[in-house]
């Protein structure tokens, strides 16, 4: 009876344990935002981060036009929009543009993607340097206007990111790395 109960006991405590093991290896759920295909990947603040985005986006699966430089038109031939902000003098210099410009063409995007209910998604994946004064002048307006946002950690130790998330009650991901990202986009697009 005795060596019955420990059988029992030690199989009740291995699927605990694994049980446990199980939950704590499931990756962070997105609070059910879902997206659909093709996607407007863009810029916001012409930093290289956006050819990462890209890059996740391929391995992904997903169907989407790529454009640095997207006009608001190129909103109507698609379902949703990535903005991949974060701000580089050096990338606003090879597009031609100062950041006023580049800060309208975003703003106009934004406005286009609302009038149409297209959902925008924010991407920084720049962490600390892409904060500052510079990429700030990107990060905040996406931010505040996105409908989803996801944040490599680093780039939020400060804060800046889920503060406005919270005050704007807009869901976010902070993902430790950045290969991370590959699956949540997944999970957006039901890939």
């Amino acid at each position: 009876m005795f060596y019955r109960f420990g059988r029992i006991l030690l199989t009740v405590i291995f699927l605990l344990a694994f049980g446990v093991e199980f939950l704590l290896a499931q990756p962070e759920k997105q609070s059910g935002f879902h997206a659909e295909e093709p996607v407007l990947i863009t810029s916001a603040g012409q930093s290289a981060d956006v050819l990462m985005v890209k890059l996740l986006a391929q391995k992904a699966g997903l169907k989407f036009i790529f454009e640095k430089l997207a006009t608001p038109g190129m909103v109507d031939s698609v379902k949703s929009v990535i903005l991949v902000c974060g701000g580089s003098s050096k990338g606003l210099g090879a597009a031609r543009i100062d950041k006023e410009q580049e800060f309208k063409r975003i703003q106009n995007i934004l406005q286009s993607a609302e009038k149409k209910k297209i959902p925008v998604i924010g991407i920084h994946v720049g962490g600390k340097s892409r904060r500052g004064k510079l990429s700030d002048y990107f990060n905040q307006p996406v931010a505040e206007k996105a409908d989803y946002l996801i944040v490599v950690k680093e780039g939020n130790r400060d804060g800046f990111f889920s503060k406005i998330a919270t005050g704007n009650k807009i869901p976010i991901q902070l993902p430790e790395k950045i290969i991370a990202i590959q699956n949540i986009l997944k999970e957006i697009y039901g890939k």
